[in-house]
């Protein structure tokens, strides 16, 4: 298999190293174009929220997210990264529903657990 420029694998590989040398807008940029090209893909929907959250745009990491986790709920980095976004939002039963499928498919995460505790817990509590 040849890989091109517009390879969406490609892009998605070449995204995720500049974004972890610190190059956020020529991740975000080559992210953008992996999906262009395949909407489908896990790792660049999930990265490019990520960077989206952390530049203040939850809205549209939250549209990633539900998008990448409905295709692959086992993916609990995902769930919890919804969970904890809604939890901020005040959106403490989407916040819970989100934790407890990926308790489903992973009950043994630590960090999952904690979550619950802290949506159960009165008030709620987005952090333990």
């Amino acid at each position: 298999m040849t890989a091109s420029p517009e390879d969406p694998e490609l892009l998605a590989s070449l995204a995720y190293l500049e974004q972890k040398r610190g190059a956020s807008d020529d991740a975000r940029q080559l992210y953008e174009r992996a999906l262009k090209q395949d909407p489908t893909l896990l790792d660049a929907a999930t990265n490019l929220g990520v960077l989206d959250a952390s530049s203040g745009n939850v809205r549209k990491a939250v549209t990633l997210w539900e998008s990448a986790f409905q295709r692959a709920p086992g993916r609990s980095s995902i769930g919890v990264n919804l969970a904890r976004a809604f939890c901020a939002a005040g959106q403490i039963d989407a916040a819970r529903t989100f934790t407890l499928r990926v308790l489903q498919f992973n009950p043994d995460l630590a960090e999952a657990k904690k979550l619950l505790n802290g949506l159960n817990a009165t008030p709620p509590k987005c952090t333990p």
